[in-house]
């Protein structure tokens, strides 16, 4: 894939939110399987599963290729704790019916459209769905009324809980908010990456 330049400030930048976490600051009983690991994103596979994570492993795998030094990497590094919010293929082909008012059937469709945003403004999409730190369990979301989580990509998500619903504020006002789907949280529980299955894709600030 084409490898497309970043300016040295940023990529520090953003590096520097994805440092390795210290013994201080986790668990030390947590294990080490990346999210890599459980979400398959060592390749992608295309298919009619709406609730699985087959775009989201082709994007991310299509940003690291063109930007091989992105702090997406993180995902892939067990010893880096976060947390990340997931989106399902169905979500990804709400997005591109959010922005183009077309619903496409195929998820390569999808995420085709999806990457024609472009390699850096796709990333920024994804260190948005990313909070690093110690990983924040579903018992521990849903205490989490009014919190403001900082994102890897130097933004907040809010958070809003309603019951068992818990919602994800983004930056787009005219965009409908995410849901952590409860069926599909505290994927990878037990290590220093967690992930939980949303609804919609969050949006940061894009120019």
């Amino acid at each position: 894939m084409k490898k497309l330049k970043r300016t040295a400030s940023a990529a520090l930048a953003l590096g520097l939110m994805f440092s390795p976490i210290s013994a201080n600051a986790a668990d030390d009983a947590l294990k080490s399987m990346p999210l890599t690991e459980v979400l398959n994103l060592q390749g992608a596979a295309f298919d009619r599963n709406s609730a699985d994570f087959d775009i989201f492993t082709w994007v991310f795998m299509d940003v690291w290729g063109q930007l091989p030094n992105s702090p997406v990497e993180a995902i892939s590094k067990g010893d880096t704790a976060l947390t990340a919010f997931v989106p399902t293929d169905a979500a990804f082909r709400n997005l591109v019916k959010y922005l183009t008012g077309k619903t496409l059937k195929s998820e390569r469709a999808v995420a085709n459209a999806v990457m024609s945003l472009g390699a850096e403004t796709v990333e920024k999409v994804i260190l948005y769905h990313v909070i690093v730190g110690d990983p924040i369990l579903s018992p521990d979301a849903l205490k989490a009324n009014g919190a403001k989580l900082n994102a890897a990509s130097g933004e907040t998500v809010g958070v809003k809980v309603s019951g068992t619903t818990i919602t994800l504020i983004d930056k787009v006002k005219k965009h409908k908010n995410p849901v952590v789907i409860l069926s599909a949280v505290d994927i990878n529980k037990g290590n220093k990456q967690v992930a939980h299955a949303i609804n919609q894709v969050l949006l940061p600030t894009l120019k």
